[in-house]
């Protein structure tokens, strides 16, 4: 046995006390992303008989294997034949309480050979994670171009559509493998009446979720997520049922178009334009007036040769960059709804950093308006889509610019530093900055840290000036920059103030002549 192997089976077993998740290193393990197939297989036994309580450390420590097998799978799907059947009872032995067995599965799809995938489909059909992220690890490699029998996935994983959990994988890998010819014939297709009575059983519960207008805080998490799920499914069977070209799903494809929820009247209308109905290209004309939607739109009546039914207004490169600004506001990882309010403040060409070419640059305002309160703030659109916690609204577009650029831009000879990690040296030069900020009549509230630019080196701090005007001081060896809190109830912080502060300079270099910051 190697000494790197029985390094990790040590690491596993319950034989060394546990000190935490972090406290090994964590590079130590990646050489099981190249192990061999004796490894392979001793790493295998040894999870069969996994005992004990997974601590912590344990955790830590069967998460990278699982993961790293899986990479080792990417790169090279071979797998000892035996093991196959072993992964798939082994899944079935950890239960649906275990933390980390969907990271089993993809040591199926990532393999791709007949048996894998069949067992895959048979451990989705009966025994599916039930969290719909955890499930979607195991999809993830069937979603690559790769050489493998999808025949052999079907129809056993269409048994899968009674769990909720990954009803709308099942479909939207169904879909996949049908549009991209991995499939002659679409594997719902023999199904279409039971996926007709789904997508009105899902309208019907929409609908009614709409109407739930007196929510406690608790049921208003549980509207989103069952409001997530079934959006999601309704969007799989839209699909499915237009590419098996099912014209007995007009009637329910209507309802869906009267649902409030415009994506799924997006879908709904391209579903029925894709079936010849031509109040389905019509409505999404319509949809395309709606930012958080304009960009689906306009793909879906690009592909169904509808784009002329569209007006130029909402087709221009701005309407497209509102809509992407719109989209990505709604995602659930920002606000998880569009904006009430967005428009255009300011368009420009600038040379970027990270690009060759100028970039058209869009920055937008948009609000929300809530019953606690409202919000605004400003986000671009252009060699990236952003925008801040922080209200950007005070501030000049320029400046605005400069912190998205900072806060995107990368360079080894740009960093930060935090007073807990300072040696002797930046505490003095630290300490040097903070008393001339005093000396100029700054109340230092806090010192947050050292900034290295290409050699030059700034204290950043929360000050309030001698006015009494709280901010940001951002202090060189010449100089000091203020940027003020007022404005706003949401100003930026010291970490904004910062990347604004350096952006300024990054663009201020890029565009010498033309844009001076």
């Amino acid at each position: 046995m190697s000494d790197r192997l029985n390094d990790f089976l040590l690491h596993l077993s319950a034989a060394l006390p546990d000190a935490g998740p972090g406290s090994a290193d964590p590079h130590r393990f990646h050489w099981i992303a190249v192990a061999d197939e004796l490894e392979i297989v001793a790493i295998f036994h040894a999870l069969e008989h996994l005992e004990g309580e997974l601590t912590p450390q344990r955790r830590s420590t069967l998460d990278a294997a699982l993961n790293l097998i899986t990479i080792r799978l990417r790169d090279d799907p071979e797998l000892p034949e035996e093991l196959i059947p072993r992964i798939a009872a082994l899944y079935r032995h950890w239960g649906d309480d275990h933390p980390l067995r969907h990271l089993l599965l993809p040591w199926l799809t990532a393999n791709g050979t007949i048996e894998a995938l069949q067992e895959f489909a048979d451990l989705i059909a009966d025994d599916p994670p039930t969290r719909t992220a955890a499930a979607a690890v195991g999809f993830a490699p069937l979603l690559r171009v790769g050489d493998f029998n999808a025949e052999a996935l079907y129809p056993r994983l269409l048994a899968a559509l009674q769990h909720i959990s990954v009803a709308a994988l099942v479909l939207d890998l169904s879909n996949f493998l049908f549009r991209s010819g991995r499939l002659q014939q679409h594997p719902a297709a023999e199904i279409s009446n039971q996926l007709i009575e789904l997508l009105g059983g899902i309208t019907t519960r929409l609908g009614q979720l709409e109407e739930n207008a007196e929510l406690t805080p608790e049921k208003l998490q549980l509207l989103r997520t069952q409001v997530s799920e079934g959006v999601a499914m309704a969007v799989a069977l839209c699909d499915a049922l237009a590419l098996i070209g099912e014209k007995n799903a007009i009637g329910k494809l209507n309802q869906v178009l009267e649902l409030s929820h415009r994506q799924l009247q997006c879908e709904a209308a391209a579903a029925l334009a894709r079936l010849g109905v031509e109040d389905g290209t019509k409505h999404l004309a319509e949809m395309a007036k709606h930012p958080v939607v304009r960009l689906r739109a306009l793909k879906f009546a690009e592909e169904i040769n509808g784009l002329e039914s569209i007006e130029p207004e909402w087709k221009s490169p701005v309407a497209r960059a509102e809509g992407e600004l719109a989209l990505w506001l709604s995602q659930d990882t920002q606000f998880g709804l569009p904006p009430h309010e967005i428009e255009l403040v300011d368009e420009r060409e600038l040379s970027w950093p990270g690009y060759d070419d100028p970039q058209t640059c869009y920055l937008f305002r948009y609000a929300y308006h809530m019953p606690a309160g409202s919000f605004q703030s400003l986000g671009v659109v252009g060699p990236l889509t952003h925008s801040f916690a922080a209200d950007l609204t005070p501030w000049k577009p320029e400046d605005a610019y400069a912190a998205f650029a900072g806060w995107q831009a990368e360079h080894q000879d740009v960093f930060e530093s935090e007073p807990p990690e300072w040696q002797d040296a930046q505490k003095q030069l630290a300490d040097s900055l903070t008393q001339r900020l005093q000396s100029e009549g700054y109340q230092v509230i806090q010192v947050i840290k050292l900034g290295y630019f290409f050699g030059d080196v700034r204290l950043v701090a929360v000050v309030r000036r001698a006015d009494g005007i709280a901010g940001v001081a951002v202090a060189d060896l010449r100089t000091t920059t203020f940027y003020s809190g007022e404005g706003t109830d949401r100003p930026i912080g010291p970490h904004e103030a910062y990347m604004m502060h350096k952006g300024r300079e990054f663009l201020a270099s890029f565009n010498p002549n033309t844009y001076g910051i």
